[in-house]
């Protein structure tokens, strides 16, 4: 994320510097004002860029707070239900703990890579309902293994919940129609910039260089905010991860 947004950053104020000097060097110093319209006119649409991605980073922001709440809840569920299987028989215990480990690297290894993508793992799902399934077919014989087995189900109940939660998110993003504008907005005055932004010394090409740089990292930031499973900024499955060193920590 660091690299790639600073060679943007650079690029895009070199050229726009560069521009801006060859274009000055080129007509001199007798350079003519602007109408006072078109000023106004880039005005709106430098204020309508500022706008829309205020809108659109609050709006990726939240699409992807909700997606790491969701994938911590999956997990904290996941713990939990392994934690309570250590009440049940021996046999069952064994059983279902290894389901929750099959589960649990599943969505690291198979629905995570299939998230990037917009759609959910077949076989992800499939572990899940199959654990399920052996908890509802476990044997009760006494009411401590009833009572154990009810709040398996309830705490798996939990992880279906919170995993909705969190393929709800797959296809989230930010509105294209307003992501549209924002970047045509933003290429609309870099180019402004570039073409009539004719500074008459070095700090006044800073203070240009600057501006293009930050434009171009606003419209960046939007892009890589743009997935909450994808893209420069995104929720992992470190919170999986941590289960399963979890799961060793409770077994020993």
């Amino acid at each position: 994320m660091l690299v790639p947004s600073l060679v943007i950053m650079v690029s895009t104020a070199f050229a726009v510097c560069l521009t801006a000097f060859l274009l000055r060097r080129r007509k001199g110093h007798k350079v003519p004002d602007l109408p006072k319209g078109v000023e106004m006119a880039i005005g709106a649409v430098s204020g309508l860029f500022v706008f829309s991605f205020a809108f659109l980073a609050v709006n990726a922001q939240g699409q992807l707070d909700t997606a790491r709440k969701a994938t911590l809840a999956e997990a904290g569920a996941l713990k939990d239900v392994y934690f309570v299987a250590q009440g049940l028989p021996s046999q069952e215990r064994d059983d279902i703990r290894q389901r929750v480990v099959g589960y649990t690297h599943s969505v690291i290894d198979s629905e995570w890579p299939a998230m990037h993508e917009g759609h959910a793992s077949e076989s992800t799902v499939r572990g899940l309902d199959s654990l399920r399934l052996a908890v509802y077919r476990m044997p009760v014989p006494d009411e401590g293994s009833r009572a154990v087995r009810t709040e398996v189900s309830q705490r798996l109940q939990d992880v279906y919940v919170a995993r909705r939660e969190r393929l709800a998110q797959k296809d989230a993003e930010v509105p294209p129609p307003i992501l549209s504008l924002m970047v045509g907005s933003g290429v609309v005055t870099l180019v402004f910039f570039a073409l009539f932004g004719k500074p008459a010394s070095r700090t006044h090409y800073l203070l240009l260089g600057v501006g293009a740089a930050g434009f171009a990292y606003m419209i960046y930031l939007v892009l890589a905010l743009n997935h909450p499973y994808a893209g420069g900024i995104s929720v992992g499955p470190a919170a999986y991860a941590e289960a399963l060193l979890r799961y060793h920590q409770l077994t020993l």
